[in-house]
């Protein structure tokens, strides 16, 4: 569930259509589009969900910050990898879904400095992989 509230308690929310308690890794955005004034969830790379959104909210204020949980005490059960919070949307930063799951899942952080996929937990020789 991706839920915003803003002043005077007016609050929306957007519940992903995928199943993402099944024990698997997966890779999720949930955007904040202050202009179109919509929300969106992208799961593994693709539009999952989108709905009505509030339009421009502060991330300086007095309201809480939850991730993987609420103050209520519901709580995801599992491990956050990577997260990070940011001011713009995909279209803000002139990229799409596409193009930043294969950046992030076949990107150059992948690769050696010749182009060749790491093999194990680190490159064998600094930059380069010898495998």
């Amino acid at each position: 569930m991706f839920r915003v509230v803003g002043r005077g308690g007016l609050s929306a929310e957007l519940i992903s259509q995928a199943r993402l308690a099944d024990g698997r890794w997966h890779h999720v955005i949930a955007e904040s589009d202050p202009e179109a004034r919509t929300l969106a969830v992208y799961v593994d790379g693709k539009l999952d969900r989108t709905g009505p959104g509030l339009g421009r909210l502060s991330l300086a204020n007095e309201g809480d910050l939850c991730v993987g949980g609420s103050p209520e005490g519901d709580h995801l059960s599992g491990t956050i990898e990577f997260l990070r919070i940011a001011h713009g949307t995909l279209a803000d930063a002139h990229t799409s879904i596409e193009e930043l799951y294969a950046w992030q899942f076949d990107g150059p952080a992948q690769r050696d400095m010749r182009g060749v996929k790491s093999q194990g937990q680190a490159r064998d020789a600094g930059a380069i992989e010898t495998r």
